[in-house]
């Protein structure tokens, strides 16, 4: 995503999260085995790299030390410029060591992608152009298949509501751990209820915006609600944790 808007600070802050979660305990599985130990991580919709510093970045760090989660506030003082989804999960899953970091990034404009082989980090990053769903089918016939994947439809693209739905629904089949973000509007609990997970939603002026996990990522949300309070007051909005409706009864955050 290459937004570079306040609301990316959201977004990046519950993936940071969740990341680390999901990638310690795919190191504590894993064990010893150096071909096991590389973990895996597909964004749909990568975008070039590098953002435009979100205006709302030094209040948020100038309050650093009273968050839980440091992971993303740690991973954007690691470099010199405000780093894209795919470079963000490269430094959070650098940082925790003990793990090799490999990716797989997406966007529909073979230029953006052309211009983000430039800002490659560390591990190793592999460059796709194609309508995001069609990468995410093609990425799943490869092995192994990613530890995380971040779905994040552009906002223009009208079948993108209805593929996360999809997306979803199969990546919590296949116990695959996600993060899907999207606009808060009419159409966010019709999704929400479809894929049966909550969302958190930053609510306010110009800021409105969600994310759910899923796949077994959904377990950090309970850790993170207190540090998202606090980074929602300093966003200027407010956290809201959109519930799925009855009849689910099997519905979890």
């Amino acid at each position: 995503m290459e937004s570079g808007g306040t609301d990316i600070i959201w977004t990046q802050f519950i993936l940071a999260a969740a990341l680390t979660r999901v990638a310690r305990q795919a190191a504590g599985q894993d064990g010893e085995d150096e071909e096991a130990i590389r973990f895996s991580y597909a964004d749909t919709h990568a975008g070039g790299g590098r953002l435009p510093t979100p205006a709302a970045l030094p209040a948020v760090l100038a309050r650093r030390g009273e968050f839980i989660s440091r992971a993303w506030l740690d991973a954007v003082a690691a470099g010199g410029h405000h780093p894209g989804s795919w470079v963000l999960a490269g430094r959070v899953i650098g940082a925790l060591g003990g793990l090799d970091f490999e990716a797989d990034v997406n966007d529909i404009d073979p230029a953006v992608m052309e211009g983000a082989k430039g800002r490659r980090e560390g591990g190793w990053v592999r460059f796709w152009s194609h309508d995001w769903f069609s990468f995410l089918r093609h990425r799943f016939v490869l092995e192994p298949r990613p530890h995380f994947v971040f779905i994040d439809p552009p906002p223009d693209d009208p079948r993108g509501p209805g593929y996360a739905i999809d997306a979803a629904i199969l990546l919590d089949t296949l116990d695959t751990p996600y993060m899907v973000a999207y606009p808060v509007d009419a159409s966010s609990q019709d999704a929400i209820d479809q894929i049966g997970r909550s969302g958190l939603e930053l609510r306010g002026p110009g800021l409105e915006r969600g994310v759910l996990l899923g796949g077994g990522a959904e377990t950090v949300v309970l850790d993170i609600l207190s540090d998202l309070r606090l980074l929602a007051w300093l966003l200027g909005g407010e956290l809201s944790v959109r519930l799925p409706r009855a009849p689910a009864d099997d519905y979890c955050i």
